[in-house]
């Protein structure tokens, strides 16, 4: 049936990006996988140890699920540590950004509406979930903008953040 749409993919075929970091010692790998449809877009990451996002914004609402390792997400000037099992919200616009302080790669689905496909670079490897009715240019792709913060004010919310967290574990 060759007018069958076109929606579903299996994760094994769709193209594995990375991206190589700086992180607080020596670097870290992003490694990433997109898929996306006219709504909604899905993101399978694995950010290695060390791995330390900018703080961005962009105009979609994120969940991510945690599936292994953990990760220090800070949102909106608070720090948030999730373990596997966690589903961790970034609101629209919401500038945020994240941190694997773990040993272990952190793995995460993330889910983007509208659908956060746009970079720089295009669509890059994300793959379209769509069918005969769908309209790509009709889906309104979105795309990470970096937000300049001073180092010091970037220092001083992930220090609060982690202590409260730390706080709140010890006490549980």
């Amino acid at each position: 049936m060759s007018d069958k749409p076109n929606y579903r993919v299996n994760r094994r075929d769709v193209k594995m990006t990375e991206q190589v970091a700086q992180a607080a010692v020596g670097k870290s790998v992003l490694r990433t996988q997109k898929v996306y449809g006219t709504e909604t877009s899905i993101m399978f990451a694995e950010r290695a140890a060390g791995y330390h996002t900018s703080p961005h914004m962009h105009d979609c609402e994120q969940m991510n699920y945690i599936v292994s390792g953990e990760m220090f997400f800070f949102v909106d000037g608070r720090g948030y540590r999730c373990k596997a099992g966690d589903v961790m919200r970034i609101p629209r616009n919401k500038v945020h950004w994240a941190w694997n302080r773990g040993t272990e790669t952190a793995i995460v689905f993330e889910s983007h509406c509208p659908p956060l496909t746009g970079t720089i670079h295009g669509r890059g490897d994300a793959v379209a979930l769509l069918g005969p009715d769908d309209d790509p240019a009709k889906i309104q792709h979105m795309a990470n903008i970096l937000v300049k913060m001073d180092q010091a004010e970037i220092d001083a919310i992930e220090a609060r953040g982690i202590a409260e967290e730390e706080g709140q574990q010890a006490a549980e």
